[in-house]
């Protein structure tokens, strides 16, 4: 997931800002390049002024390095790092009136073409070129010291800046008329794809004009079987799975592809595309298609495609995103799940852009109010619609207010706002590191990844409460080296060490590796060797050592560096493939799991019993025919029986495991077993769906019980905790499998029972699966906490501050009640597994409030089944003894005291009409205030008085027999017994909250008056003065007590706050 980070920067271009540009001056029948010598400078401003210099469109190209953005009458060419403008293009006076202002750009995919569509129906072509001898924004340097500045430069930052960047050229091409009108353009590697309006067709034209054949192609909407007789609004291009969305101008939606039939060839101009002219008519249908979005559920405006997990958004007039996952070209397209956005659709408004990041890992929505950002299956990770709309508008915040287009650069780490003004805003991006390098010890430390650094969650080191508060620093920033973002940008990986001590991060050739504890990155010395090799499939840390799955100019190859060593030009072993490394990952102490492309799962030891260490091939499984696609698996674990791991041999290690694959977004079960001719087969289950994310805990137990600091109580030791694993080892988590799809976290609390079901039963019917509802997107599982860490975006706006600024908030969540009410009631009331949990949280600071949400969610569930029987619908059977077992389960797991006090905190937070169906399944409360004076537990005693008194107006209320002061005896009288009590130890606050509460009660004052001398405070009482006397108030307890009988307002409002 994405969350936005930092403040935000604003550039701003101007196409009559006096910069030295180029001008085109034909009128539209006669291309040229003349420029505007023959005008004054005022006539060749007025049209431009006329036009305002607002950004209209802008793109990004498909290496990001390029940025074309457009104003109704400029073109401006930008780099994206720096962002600096390098080219910029002004149209004249008599281009504007001839062809109409700029409305769209579309940049060819080699970046050396862009197009520009006018509003009059034309498509301005022009060339960038490249001036390799020429640089711009070179740095200024005085030439007494420009030697030993510039060998300074290189020193400490790996290049010269005084080379600067490589000049760009705007050439202007040629115009193209399209007869039939423009709805929509988009650029293919060959052809530009024109969606014309009169008649409604898609017109192919091609980028370079050819000697020997037509220049266009046309098809006819109408001759489509496929496709409803409509025009076509919006076209999407995904180059990865070669597939287009068409969205008609009903609503519906087209998957669509290039066909290949035998074309009627025509004559054709070089300026102009008219269909009538043109070899529009092909004899055959030049694409294929399926509709796959109706307008009946819902019209459709905007589409966008996600490679990565085979995914097409559509978005709805409504303000919804349909997303569509795309098995095949044949139009198997079914709904996949719907994004709503946080606010109601009236507040967002209609939806104006749809952005994929390039990793397919986060959806940019830009509606016309503001912005929101979602996960892949739709956990919303940050949103503009929470800011102050006023203050945005007086500090020209406009990319918060509303967004017209967008577009994603440097491998996902940034992202170009337009919200229809002449800025373009551009907004870092920070993200999880699990996104580019799937590894679970990233997943486990939190490792987060901007463009200029690195962020560790450091809170498993801490204790209980400190680890999960916002208050304290909790993340540990560094910055990457500068040599190596300078010449590696963008850094593409980063993974995290399995104790947390080192982090090592790859852009687009080599790598380099920093320590945690010494603050020191290690990268390599000679730049050749760096250039030499490129990070692909992965990498992964064994303590000190680092290995990693590379592509060189001779192949591929898995390598071995040492922390302890310098980069060098030999690693300390490499292993060759002859196919690309798709994944690699830890497995246990010492193996390695590496996948490659040629459907081969290796295994593969450590070795450092010698002096050089070593990998060791061990075993290896061979999956031709099982998984189909070897370059959309994500991530590879698997699961060994304890025995096998303890006393087995290696080598045979993959005869008995259980493979999990992250395919795409499914969590797929591959399981081993023998026939009868002795021949090993390989059984495929589909565990999951749409999950983004999985964590196997029998591989994260090294992280979730690392030694804690010795010095804080409350956080038990690693001793402690793997010491009451081993004696209760069935009833841990840590074979406990989880995993997130996007809107609850669940998990198998066993996954050796997900293995067993999935073998005799299928995994459809396994009803171990506990669902623990988040509203924020999980980052990390802290298991011996007990806690669900995660991260949400912050907008901070300040009066003192011209700008708004993102922040990632913590967000926790307790996990254990959900596990702890699945043990109890889901598993037939069996409690062993549930106090063989809950012994190893009870020295939890917390453990009775996760307790206290227990008995909350059960108290909810139950008295929602009672409801429901009583208006005739029918239950889940066994649902009627959950709260009985997990009242049992508080009663033995808690002292006496805890019990007593979670009973009191939990039904003081309920709804009173709640409170009898808990004590239908408890001692009266009176017994239980009995209970709490006996063990001297005032606070606990007097919340129970609070509870009698409740279901005693209660029950007045139902038998209609309301009267003042009726009732009040007996409450009285254990208000007397514990305010003597209070005022034996000396606890005048306590003493006061009765005094308070016995107000509420009876308002005329009479019931405390008779308390107060029960218990002897005489001195309370009396009226001290005549002139008090005479306003009718006496002075006792800190409360005013009205002596006519009126009642008392701000007394009466604390005593019924008591009461509710």
């Amino acid at each position: 997931m994405y969350w936005p980070c930092s403040v935000p920067q604003a550039f701003t271009a101007r196409a009559n800002n006096g910069i030295t540009v180029n001008g085109d001056d034909h009128d539209g029948s006669r291309p040229s390049t003349a420029g505007d010598e023959g005008k004054t400078e005022e006539e060749s401003a007025r049209p431009i002024r006329a036009v305002t210099d607002q950004i209209v469109d802008f793109c990004s190209s498909r290496h990001d390095h390029l940025l074309a953005s457009i104003s109704a009458s400029g073109l401006f060419i930008w780099s994206t790092r720096p962002t600096v403008v390098l080219a910029l293009y002004r149209r004249s006076d008599k281009s504007i009136e001839s062809y109409g202002p700029n409305k769209s750009v579309i940049f060819k995919p080699d970046s050396t073409v862009v197009a520009i569509h006018t509003e009059r129906g034309y498509l301005l072509i022009f060339a960038i070129e490249s001036d390799y001898n020429n640089r711009v924004l070179q740095q200024q340097v005085h030439h007494l010291h420009g030697q030993s500045r510039r060998q300074s430069t290189r020193r400490h930052f790996g290049v010269d800046d005084s080379v600067g960047l490589v000049e760009v050229l705007l050439r202007f091409r040629r115009a193209l008329k399209i007869d039939a009108g423009i709805n929509r353009a988009i650029a293919t590697d060959n052809d530009i794809l024109v969606a014309t309006t009169k008649p409604s067709a898609i017109q192919c034209i091609r980028w370079e004009p050819r000697q020997d054949g037509p220049q266009t192609q046309t098809q006819v909407l109408s001759k489509l079987s496929w496709m409803n007789r409509t025009g076509l609004a919006y076209l999407s291009f995904d180059r990865a799975m070669d597939l287009m969305v068409w969205v008609g101008e009903d609503g519906s939606a087209y998957a669509t592809r290039r066909a290949n039939p035998r074309l009627a060839r025509s004559p054709s101009s070089d300026n102009s595309t008219q269909g009538d002219r043109t070899a529009g008519a092909a004899a055959t249908p030049l694409f294929d298609g399926h509709c796959f979005h109706r307008s009946s559920d819902g019209r459709a405006e905007f589409a966008a495609i996600n490679a990565r997990f085979s995914l097409i958004a559509v978005a709805v007039e409504t303000g919804q995103i349909v997303c569509y996952a795309a098995k095949d070209y044949a139009g198997n397209i079914p709904r996949s799940h719907v994004l709503q956005p946080g606010p109601v659709t009236s507040a967002s408004g209609r939806i104006r852009c749809l952005r994929w990041s390039p990793d397919g890992y986060c959806l940019f929505v830009g509606y016309e109010h503001g912005w929101s950002l979602f996960s892949v299956f739709g956990k919303e990770g940050a949103s503009s619609f929470g800011c102050n709309r006023w203050h945005a508008e007086t500090n020209g915040d406009d990319w918060l207010l509303g967004i017209r287009t967008a577009a994603w650069t440097a491998n996902g780490g940034e992202l170009f706002l337009a919200s229809g003004d002449e800025k373009i805003w551009r907004l870092e991006m920070s993200r999880s590191a699990a996104i580019g390098c799937f590894s679970c010890a990233n997943l486990v430390r939190a490792l987060l990844q901007t463009p200029s650094e690195i962020m560790i969650y450091r809170g498993h080191e801490l204790p209980d409460l400190t680890a999960i508060s916002n208050d304290t620093p909790l993340w540990h920033h560094t910055q990457f080296p500068a040599i190596y973002l300078n010449n590696q940008h963008p850094i593409r990986l980063s993974v995290v060490s399995q104790d947390g001590r080192y982090v090592a991060i790859a852009g687009r050739r080599g790598l380099a590796h920093y320590s945690v504890n010494s603050g020191r990155w290690k990268t390599f010395a000679d730049s050749t060797t760096e250039n030499s090799f490129a990070v692909r499939g992965g990498m992964c840390w064994f303590n000190h050592l680092l290995a990693v799955a590379t592509e060189n100019s001779g192949g591929y190859d898995l390598r071995l560096y040492s922390r302890e060593l310098e980069l060098g030009r030999e690693a300390l072993d490499a292993e060759p493939f002859s196919k690309p490394i798709a994944f690699v990952g830890p497995s246990g102490d010492d193996s390695l799991l590496v996948y490659t492309h040629e459907n081969i799962l290796y295994h593969y030891i450590i070795d450092a019993s010698e002096q050089r260490p070593q990998l060791v091939q061990v075993g290896q499984m061979a999956l031709h025919g099982v998984v189909r696609a070897p370059g959309r698996v994500r991530s590879v674990s698997w699961v060994v029986s304890e025995s096998q791991l303890r006393n087995g041999d290696p080598s045979r290690d993959v005869e008995f495991a259980s493979v999990l694959f992250l395919l795409d977004d499914k969590l797929v079960l591959l399981q081993s077993s023998r026939g009868r001719d002795e021949e090993q087969k390989y059984e495929l289950r589909v565990l999951a769906q749409h999950v983004e994310f999985y964590i196997l805990m029998r591989d994260q137990l090294y992280f979730n019980f690392n030694r804690p600091d010795e010095s804080v109580p409350p956080t038990p030791s690693v001793g402690t905790m793997l010491d009451r694993m081993g004696r209760q080892g069935q009833h841990s988590l840590r074979d406990s499998l989880w995993i997130f799809s996007g809107r609850d976290l669940q998990l198998w609390p066993d996954v050796r029972e997900v293995l067993g079901q999935a073998a005799q039963e299928g995994v459809s019917r396994t009803r171990s699966l506990v669902s623990v509802p988040v509203d924020f997107y999980p980052l990390s599982i802290l298991l011996t906490k007990g806690v669900v860490l995660g991260i949400e975006g912050e907008l901070v706006q300040r009066r003192n501050l011209t700008f708004g600024q993102w922040r990632t908030r913590i967000r926790t969540q307790l996990f254990l009640p959900y596990v702890l009410q699945h043990q109890l009631v889901a598993s037939n009331g069996s409690s062993a597994a549930a106090f063989g949990l809950a012994h190893q949280y009870q020295h939890l600071s917390y453990f009775p409030h996760a307790l206290e949400i227990l008995l909350h969610q059960v108290l909810d569930s139950e008295h929602e089944r009672e409801r429901s029987s009583k208006e005739g619908e029918i239950g889940e059977a066994g649902e009627g003894e959950s709260l009985p077992a997990v009242l049992s389960f508080l009663q033995m797991a808690l002292p006496l005291t805890s019990y007593l006090w979670t009973i009191v905190s939990c039904v003081r937070k309920t709804e009173l009409s709640y409170w009898p169906t808990l004590f239908r399944h408890l001692e009266p409360p009176l017994g239980l205030f009995e209970q709490a004076l006996h063990l001297d537990d005032l606070k606990t005693a007097s919340g129970f008085l609070i509870i009698m008194h409740g279901l005693e107006e209660q029950e007045q209320q139902q038998e209609q027999d309301e009267e003042t002061g009726t009732g009040t005896g007996m409450v009285e009288r254990h208000v007397g017994r514990l305010m003597q009590l209070a005022q034996a130890k000396g606890d005048f606050e306590m003493c006061a909250d009765l005094a308070r509460f016995l107000i509420g009660v009876d308002a005329s004052g009479r019931a405390l008056r008779r308390v107060v001398d029960e218990v002897s405070f005489t001195k309370g009482v009396q009226v001290e003065t005549e002139e008090q006397k005479k306003e009718g108030q006496v002075v006792g307890l800190g409360v005013d007590l009205a002596l006519d009988g009126s009642e008392a307002g701000p007394a009466d409002e604390d005593g019924q706050d008591q009461v509710q």
